[in-house]
C-alpha cells in the first residue's frame, strides 16, 4: 500500500504544477496580447484617460497641413560701414589735449582732442590775405566799372580788374573750405583788424557713438594720414545669418528675422532681410542673409562679430505630412521625443516614449520623421508632457 500511495502522490503534485504553469503562461500570453505595443520598460508608463485630463495631457493624431517653415540659423553681428567713423585731422600738429577715452559714448560735433598747428596758423594767415585782396580788387572792379559806363576808363584795365576780382574771390571760397574742414568759422576773421588767430585746432566727433580706440598720446605729431580716433554707432546694426541653400527659396528681402542675443540681459529684437548673397560661401556652405536691426534698448555691450540666434519664419507655405502640434515634443537634452500609443481606448493606456526628428519646422506645429515602425492610427500624447516624463523616471 505504502509503495502504491507514493507514485500516486507524486504524480498529483506533478499535475498541479503544470497546470499551474499552464494557467500562468495563458495569462501572460493573454495580456502579451492585449499589450502588444508596449512592452513593461523603463520607457513605458500605463496611465488612465482620467489621469491623462487631470494633468491637461490630451491624446492627438498625425495630420498632413500646410506649415509655413520657421528656419532657425546662427550668425554674427556686423558694423554698417556708415556706422564706423575714423577720425583724422586736415592738417599737421601736436596732441595738446584728449578728451576721451575708449569705451566712452560721445555725440555728433564733441570734443575728441586738442592739436596745436602751424599748418592751421598759416591758413588763417592765407585767408585773411586772400580776402583782404578781394576786398581791395572789389572796390577797385566797382570804379572800373564806373569808369568804362562814362567811357573814360579803358577796356583792358576794366577786364584785367575783374579777372583778378574773380581769381581772388576763387582762392578766398577755396581757403575758407579749407578752414571748414577744420570746423573753423571764418566769421571769426571778417574784422582783419580786431581778428584773433590761434593755432589751436579741437577735433569733434564726425557722428555720435561708442570711442573704440584712442591712437594717440599727448606730445604726439599727428599727420593727416594718421588715425586719431575710431567712433562706432550701434545705433543701426546689421546681422549676417547664415541659412541653408535648400531654405533659401523661402526667404525674401524685407522678410521679418527675430534676433536673440547670447546674453539674456539682451532682449530680442526685430530685423528685415536687406538682401540674400547670391553666391555660396564655400568657408560654411551656407548662403549669407544681411539682416537689419536698431540696437535693443540695453546697457549691455554689443560689439561687432558678437554670436546671435535668428528665427526666420518662411514667406511661402509647404504641404507637410505626419505634422504635431510643438507642444507634443519632448525635448530632454539628449533627443526629441514623443509619447505614443496604438491603443488609446484601454482602460490602462500604454505609452511609450519613441525618438524623432523634425524634418520641417512650422510656427506651431512640426513635421516629423519616426526612426522606428510603429502600427498605424498612432496617438500621441499633447501638452504637458513633462508630467509624463516625469511619472515614467518614476519607474526606472
Amino acid at each position: 500500500m505504502k509503495k502504491t500511495f507514493l507514485p500516486l502522490l507524486a504524480l498529483a503534485i506533478l499535475s498541479v504544477s503544470l497546470s499551474s504553469c499552464s494557467e500562468s503562461e495563458a495569462e501572460s500570453k493573454e495580456k502579451g496580447e492585449g499589450k502588444r505595443e508596449v512592452a513593461k520598460s523603463a520607457d513605458s508608463l500605463n496611465l488612465s484617460l482620467q489621469q491623462l485630463q487631470s494633468v491637461n495631457v490630451e491624446l492627438v493624431s498625425f495630420e498632413d497641413r500646410q506649415l509655413r517653415p520657421v528656419i532657425n540659423a546662427n550668425g554674427k553681428i556686423k558694423i554698417l560701414p556708415d556706422s564706423k567713423s575714423e577720425v583724422h585731422s586736415e592738417v599737421e600738429g601736436h596732441v595738446d589735449a584728449i578728451y576721451v577715452r575708449e569705451g566712452q559714448f560721445v555725440k555728433k560735433g564733441q570734443p575728441l582732442l586738442k592739436l596745436t598747428s602751424m599748418e592751421f596758423l598759416e591758413l588763417q594767415n592765407q585767408y585773411i590775405a586772400a580776402k583782404s585782396e578781394a576786398d581791395f580788387l572789389e572796390i577797385e572792379f566797382k570804379r572800373q566799372t564806373e569808369l568804362k559806363k562814362s567811357n573814360v576808363g579803358v577796356l583792358a584795365d576794366f577786364q584785367a580788374t575783374e579777372s583778378k576780382l574773380n581769381a581772388a574771390i576763387g582762392k578766398e571760397k577755396a581757403l575758407k573750405a579749407k578752414l571748414g574742414l577744420l570746423s573753423f568759422n571764418t566769421d571769426h576773421l571778417s574784422n582783419i583788424r580786431k581778428a584773433e588767430i590761434s593755432p589751436v585746432v579741437i577735433i569733434r566727433a564726425p557722428i555720435s557713438g561708442s570711442v573704440f580706440k584712442v591712437y594717440q598720446n599727448l606730445g604726439k605729431l599727428a599727420n593727416p594720414a594718421d588715425p586719431l580716433v575710431d567712433i562706432i554707432s550701434t545705433e543701426q546694426l546689421q546681422a549676417q545669418v547664415y541659412v541653408y541653400e535648400k531654405d533659401v527659396d523661402m526667404i525674401q528681402e524685407g522678410q521679418p528675422v527675430e534676433l536673440t542675443f547670447p546674453s539674456q540681459a539682451i532682449p530680442a529684437v526685430q530685423g528685415k532681410v536687406a538682401s540674400v548673397a547670391r553666391a555660396l560661401d564655400t568657408e560654411n556652405g551656407a548662403i549669407t542673409l544681411y539682416v537689419n536691426f536698431k540696437r535693443p534698448q540695453t546697457k549691455e555691450t554689443i560689439f561687432s562679430d558678437m554670436n546671435v540666434r535668428a528665427r526666420v519664419v518662411g514667406s511661402t507655405e509647404k504641404k507637410s505630412s505626419n505634422t504635431l502640434p510643438r507642444t507634443a515634443i519632448l525635448d530632454d537634452g539628449e533627443g526629441l521625443y514623443i509619447f505614443a500609443t496604438s491603443q488609446p481606448n484601454a482602460p490602462k493606456i500604454p505609452l511609450r516614449k519613441t525618438k524623432v526628428e523634425i524634418e520641417r519646422e512650422g510656427e506651431d506645429y512640426v513635421q516629423v520623421k519616426i526612426l522606428e515602425k510603429l502600427p498605424a492610427g498612432m496617438k500621441v500624447a499633447n501638452k504637458n508632457i513633462l508630467a509624463l516624463e516625469a511619472e515614467r523616471k518614476k519607474n526606472e
